[in-house]
């Protein structure tokens, strides 16, 4: 009798984990970090100059959106060239005897996004997180400085690909838009030809 109720719970299980995942699908649901971009803007190609670690991760973000990334620039259908990467800080806050005790850190990031062979696109990012001074743990502030640069790195490359995908909208609608004129242009033609022929 045990054996039963059990066989019949996993079976059970395994209908509404089926019933769930084709109801997440039908919601458009998408895996975190899936932007959904479009396949012919494969192959793309990143130009890291000396942005390296940013280059590393967009080029895991692409991956992930299935985006075919190119070795070189020969034969490519979009392009991403990260321009220049700068990270500052600056005093924002001190304390009664004029000493820094809050410092706000700030990635900056210029990039240029070419979609199918398009004009590029110049784009401008910047992130900037606070971060408070203890002169008495001065390890501990830099340690947390590299982890903001880190986590504003990682979310300037999610924007890119962000900004990527609105570029990649707007080249299908000027697509769809040239397609629509050409045939406009064309019905206009056959129209007149034919009240030509129709006059003669």
């Amino acid at each position: 009798m045990s054996v039963r109720v059990k066989m019949r719970s996993s079976g059970i299980s395994r209908v509404l984990v089926l019933l769930l995942t084709i109801q997440i699908s039908g919601c458009g649901f998408q895996l975190r970090g899936s932007l959904g971009l479009p396949e012919d803007i494969s192959p793309l190609y990143v130009e890291q100059n000396n942005a390296r670690e940013l280059a590393r991760e967009l080029k895991r973000l692409l991956a992930q959106n299935k985006i075919i990334i190119a070795d070189d620039e020969s034969g490519v259908n979009s392009r991403i060239s990260l321009l220049s990467e700068n990270k500052s800080r600056r005093v924002l806050s001190v304390d009664g005897d004029g000493r820094a005790k809050e410092y706000l850190l700030t990635y900056t990031v210029e990039v240029l996004i070419s979609v199918k062979q398009g004009k590029g696109a110049y784009e401008s990012i910047s992130l900037s997180r606070s971060l408070l001074f203890d002169s008495e743990a001065v390890l501990a502030f830099n340690n947390e400085s590299v982890r903001l640069y880190r986590e504003m790195l990682k979310k300037a490359a999610s924007l890119i690909l962000l900004k990527l995908q609105a570029h990649s909208q707007k080249a299908v609608g000027q697509q769809a838009e040239n397609s629509e004129d050409e045939a406009s242009t064309g019905n206009a033609e056959s129209g007149t030809e034919e009240a030509m022929s129709n006059t003669e």
